[in-house]
């Protein structure tokens, strides 16, 4: 029962079943689909069904039987802990007409780990497992050292943790070789400013002169950077290539889907092309540098809010630790106003998981708030921010202004206070960052829902006689950027 990993399946097909209740009612997110879905594809092995079902026993069986025959692997996850509603083991077991019995291995390791004897204990539930389950182990990527603990298997199916990052630990460590692999095929994408109704056609014609290709079309609705991806997928790299060289009449743009990822390097690419940029984001990164030169990593926090300043402030320095630093995570504080826009909490999340941000919040205002943080967190002997020429205030500041008065003591960094509102726009688009969706709509200075409305220096009239506005980056006289503060 107990093994090395082994390359024994030559998987070509794959199936995915998540189990809980919680992901059903909506309790809880699931990214583990997505990232089996990534990971199964980069072995070449194609993902042909999901099905999330509840902590049932009887429905676990019933689907794991089902896709155990049909597609040549099953990965589960979810419900092998210690709870009541842990069914997934006692549900596998079911499907091939086993029983569960405790696996002498896994107990010692339940031991050692949970300091427990008693076999009636919870913690021992994880050790029950289907006699016929095979235990494999392999190497741990970070530290090349074999797994401590097994990911079981019974014939062609593979039970993962439910918890996101055991899961894609395991994956990681175990799924090259224990899962196998089929055939890569090649894949492109293309990024185009068309929407995708008023391409349709060409489309068409490129999916009928190149059926050995598999092309995907995918509306971007927030329109930030592009309106429309085409993917491209084939067997060969010459089959991709003629369809990539008949697709460039429409005229595709450069879009970056992952801006964060070597972000230093982009950078320099970017000055390269943008020569005239290069002035104030050498000035930027020069005061970063100086920055994390006079206090440790662990003593500067970025004072975010997911505003276009901030955003370019977080960029910049993240893109110096990943080149200088590139074992530190970065801090961040996010200081919370009473009624702030939807859309700006939900582009927070999403941006602070983007850049693995150790991120804290405390409410407004802000004096008491950055008090809070320094009672929280009193390491903290620097906070970067996004203020900038024009904002309040900013004419009092230079790139390293200590708090005054009666504010709590801190060392506040303004590493883009010379930086104009054209230049703010130029990195964001030119480096395909995201920003909240409030700046497609005519927002160009970002409060709260009572002090803030779309620009109307950006208003038209649509077709329908219907007021609209443009997006932030097109406005025309950068004087007018707070005309939409109230």
């Amino acid at each position: 029962m107990t093994s090395r990993v082994e390359a024994t399946l030559e998987a070509r097909t794959a199936a995915v079943i998540v189990v809980g209740d919680e992901i059903l009612k909506g309790q809880t997110r699931d990214t583990n689909t997505h990232f089996l879905a990534v990971g199964l594809r980069e072995l070449g092995i194609r993902l042909e069904r999901v099905s999330v079902i509840p902590d049932q026993v009887d429905t676990i069986a019933q689907e794991v039987r089902a896709f155990s025959e049909r597609y040549d692997v099953v990965l589960t996850s979810g419900g092998i802990g210690p709870t009541h509603d842990d069914v997934t083991l006692e549900g596998v077991a079911r499907a091939f007409g086993d029983t569960t019995a405790h696996h002498p291995l896994i107990v010692d390791l339940c031991k050692t780990w949970f300091k427990k004897e008693d076999l009636e204990d919870p913690c021992f539930k994880l050790a029950l497992i289907p006699t016929q389950s095979k235990l494999n182990f392999g190497v741990d990527k970070a530290t090349g050292k074999k797994t401590w603990y097994p990911l079981v298997s019974v014939k062609n199916v593979f039970l993962f943790p439910g918890i996101p990052d055991l899961l894609r630990k395991a994956f990681t460590n175990l799924g090259p070789d224990l899962l196998g692999t089929g055939v890569r095929r090649t894949t492109e994408e293309v990024y185009l400013a068309q929407d995708e109704v008023s391409i349709t056609a060409q489309l068409n014609q490129l999916v009928a002169a190149h059926p050995e290709v598999q092309f995907g079309s995918y509306p971007s609705w927030l329109g930030q950077h592009y309106r429309t991806k085409v993917t491209m997928e084939a067997a060969t790299r010459e089959q991709v290539d003629s369809a990539l060289a008949d697709i460039q009449h429409l005229n595709p743009i450069t879009f970056d889907p992952r801006p964060v990822e070597g972000a230093w390097d982009k950078m320099q690419r970017f000055l390269d092309t943008e020569p005239d940029m290069r002035e104030v984001v050498e000035e930027a990164l020069a005061v970063v540098e100086e920055c994390f030169t006079r206090y440790p990593p662990g003593a500067v926090s970025v004072c975010y809010n997911g505003g276009k300043d901030c955003i370019v402030l977080l960029h910049l320095v993240h893109a110096y630790c990943q080149h200088r630093l590139p074992s530190t995570r970065l801090k961040s504080f996010y200081i919370r106003e009473p009624r702030t826009f939807p859309e700006m909490e939900d582009f927070l999340a999403s941006s602070v998981a983007a850049y693995s941000l150790d991120n804290s919040v405390y409410e407004a205002p802000m004096k008491a708030a950055l008090g809070r943080m320094m009672e929280a967190e009193p390491e903290v002997a620097a906070t970067v921010l996004g203020v900038r020429g024009g904002d309040p205030g900013a004419r009092h500041v230079a790139a390293f202004s200590p708090t005054d008065g009666d504010w709590p003591r801190v060392m506040r960094v303004h590493p883009v206070l010379g930086w104009s509102y054209g230049q703010v726009w130029r990195f964001l688009r030119g480096l395909s960052l995201p920003y909240p969706a409030l700046y497609d709509r005519g927002y160009t200075s970002l409060g709260n829902t009572d002090n803030t409305v779309p620009n109307p220096a950006l208003a038209y009239t649509d077709p329908m006689g219907e007021t609209r506005y443009r997006p932030a980056h097109l406005l025309e006289d950068p004087a007018m950027e707070r005309r939409g503060r109230l």
